[in-house]
């Protein structure tokens, strides 16, 4: 339920964005280990890597491969690509090699055949041979010099999408693990909170509903929600007594109906979570249940409020799920 609040009603968009990004992460893998093990001409790898920025969204990588597959410009818009791809030709940088990527290759290969076939024709005699053996060098040579240009620009933009797609890849990794956490965090704690709210989970739905649409009214209702959420959680895990209880070093809480946030204090207490623990929820919890209580004030955003109804979860969902009596983090 939370989940679907936090990724809004349209659960078919949803859907939608997770397979992109399975997508996108197979297509990213697939093309590193085709970089790193050169199965795929340059011009290819533009276009398998223009197919992991449209899956994405990437405006750098979109833009840069856009250069590469169709040529750059000359109004001065594209002088970083330049520079990244290798493409000036000169220190000066007011020459550049502005071709497609495909016609770069194309020369690559066309300067490869030339220097090929002028290998076997130096045989030169007659009183201009030395001449004409030095200008056959001279070609060699200036072919060559071409070809290393060319390779080079072959070789820098190569190297320029492997950079931006690893980046991407470890990205979409690590966006990946945090969609897995969060998905079995919520199995675990939406029962227990659905058990532990009573009546004031159903009424999420409907606030989530109205904060997602942007209903000022809303903002009110969402937050005595949370207050009440977090009031039954309360009852539900510590129910209030007339003693106080002890948590150690002479220190004790009053644990009656009116000292919610001590009754939790005290169940984090009760189940051997560590001080420190306790602490962090105690601190998140009372900055919680004192915004909840302002909540009729003008101050309180729909976008404040929505952090906070979802910060709320997250705590009290880590207090119901704590383990009892010992709990393993130090």
């Amino acid at each position: 339920m939370w989940y679907d609040w936090c990724q809004g009603s349209a659960s078919r968009q949803a859907v939608r964005v997770v397979g992109r990004q399975e997508e996108a992460i197979r297509v990213a893998n697939e093309l590193l280990a085709d970089i790193e093990l050169k199965r795929l001409k340059v011009s290819e790898i533009v276009l398998k890597a223009s197919r992991i920025a449209r899956l994405v969204g990437h405006t750098e990588l979109t833009e840069f491969l856009g250069f590469e597959r169709n040529g750059y410009p000359d109004d001065g818009s594209a002088t970083a690509w330049l520079g990244r791809a290798g493409r000036w030709a000169d220190k000066e940088e007011t020459t550049c090699y502005p071709v497609p990527i495909a016609q770069v290759e194309a020369l690559v290969e066309s300067a490869q055949q030339s220097i090929e076939a002028m290998r076997g024709g130096g045989n030169y005699s007659g009183n201009y041979s030395v001449i004409a053996a030095r200008a056959h060098d001279e070609r060699i040579m200036q072919t060559s010099d071409t070809l290393g240009t060319l390779t080079g620009i072959c070789g820098q933009v190569v190297a320029t999408v492997y950079d931006m797609v690893t980046e991407i890849y470890h990205e979409l990794l690590f966006s990946e693990l945090q969609a897995n956490l969060f998905a079995d965090t919520q199995e675990r704690v939406d029962g227990s909170l659905a058990t532990a709210s009573g009546t004031a989970l159903e009424k999420i739905e409907r606030v989530s509903d109205r904060l997602r649409d942007g209903d000022p009214e809303s903002v009110s209702q969402a937050l005595t929600t949370c207050r009440r959420l977090i009031d039954s959680c309360a009852d539900y895990v510590f129910p209030a007594q007339d003693e106080s209880y002890a948590i150690g070093d002479g220190v004790t809480l009053k644990v009656g109906q009116q000292q919610v946030l001590n009754r939790l204090q005290a169940h984090t207490h009760a189940c051997g979570a560590s001080k420190s623990r306790r602490d962090r929820l105690r601190r998140t919890l009372g900055d919680l249940y004192d915004r909840c209580s302002a909540g009729t004030h003008a101050e309180v955003t729909i976008d404040e409020a929505r952090f906070v109804f979802l910060q709320t979860y997250i705590a009290l969902g880590e207090i119901l799920t704590l383990s009892a009596p010992v709990d393993s983090e130090a």
